[in-house]
């Protein structure tokens, strides 16, 4: 067995605010997991929520790998680490209002890939990956995400014919998509008049409602004009919506909207899992390949507005996520 393993912070001054974690129990599982990025700034035991919940999930999740007698079945895993956020919350005193208030969440995302006897399962929950044997990719792609991708690549070019340098032309855009277009006009208006935010708004829900003819204009317009902070919590493990995604919350994870599969252990060779800090693929197994992978996108699109559209792009100090890769080849 060969395993391989890599992970830096966004800021990689400061690697202590990484918000990914990775977990290697050879034999019985592996996993790379995601801390939702704070939408507050409210700190827990000194972390902001999203690296607060990662280290809680990898916490739980090696217990229960750890079990005598082997791991439980995916969804037990699943309710094991939801319970341990609801107890963190109830540590703090926030349960209810963590119930009814997003925000006030600590979140994360999953990709497990447990071992046991003669086959192997597959479990995604949110949009961090796994990759079989360098050809299968599995990633939960979300609608939601294309919508405020789209909302700062059309904001991009307008704030960057106002934005004093760089930086500021980054950071205005990452404002516009965080708190949407209904936001204070005050806090844009160094850099956007009324009518820009007016044009942007309009412009983003016309392209997407073309893009995206299965989603409600309804929900786009939503999306667009609350922004993340505003709205798109209120999709978070909500299978009513086409616009729902899954996440380790503390509250239930609609398996609907959760990857789950089983396949044969003889078939399977190599597992590599990462989070969405990668925009592509390695061309190959193996943290080189990966980290190759990732210098060619920063070199072809580091804003990130181009040919891999995010909600947020990298700056001269900063990448636009934190990444982690974890590989192995049975």
């Amino acid at each position: 067995m060969l395993i391989e393993a890599f992970t830096e912070a966004k800021n990689p001054a400061a690697p202590d605010t990484n918000e990914d974690r990775f977990v290697c129990l050879p034999g019985r599982g592996y996993a790379v997991i995601d801390g939702v990025t704070d939408r507050l700034g409210t700190r827990y035991d000194g972390m902001l929520s999203g690296q607060y919940a990662a280290t809680i999930v990898k916490a739980a999740l090696e217990h229960e790998l750890a079990r005598p007698g082997g791991a439980r079945e995916p969804r037990g895993i699943v309710a094991a680490l939801t319970a341990a956020i609801a107890d963190a919350y109830r540590s703090h005193g926030i349960l209810e209002s963590a119930r009814t208030d997003w925000n006030q969440r600590f979140s994360a995302t999953l990709a497990l890939v447990l071992v046991a006897g003669e086959n192997v399962d597959v479990l995604l929950v949110g949009d961090s990956g796994v990759r079989i044997n360098g050809s299968r990719l599995l990633q939960v792609d979300k609608d939601l995400d294309l919508i405020t991708a789209a909302l700062r690549r059309t904001a991009w070019p307008v704030i960057g014919r106002r934005a004093a340098d760089a930086m500021q032309q980054e950071a205005m855009s990452r404002r516009i998509t965080w708190f949407g277009t209904r936001q204070s006009p005050g806090e844009l208006a160094s850099v956007l008049s009324p009518d820009d935010i007016a044009g942007i708004e309009r412009q983003t829900i016309d392209s997407c409602v073309r893009a995206l003819p299965h989603v409600p204009a309804a929900h786009i317009e939503t999306l667009v004009r609350g922004g993340i902070v505003h709205a798109q919590g209120a999709y978070q493990n909500d299978s009513g919506t086409i616009l729902g995604y899954s996440s380790i919350d503390g509250f239930e994870v609609p398996f609907s909207l959760v990857h789950l599969e089983t396949l044969p252990r003889a078939d399977v060779q190599t597992i590599e899992l990462f989070t969405d800090g990668y925009f592509k693929p390695g061309a190959s197994f193996g943290v080189a390949s990966w980290e190759e992978a990732f210098r060619e996108v920063e070199a072809e699109d580091p804003a990130k507005v181009l040919i891999y559209p995010s909600p947020k792009g990298s700056t001269a100090a900063h990448w636009a996520d934190d990444r982690t890769y974890l590989g192995v080849r049975l």
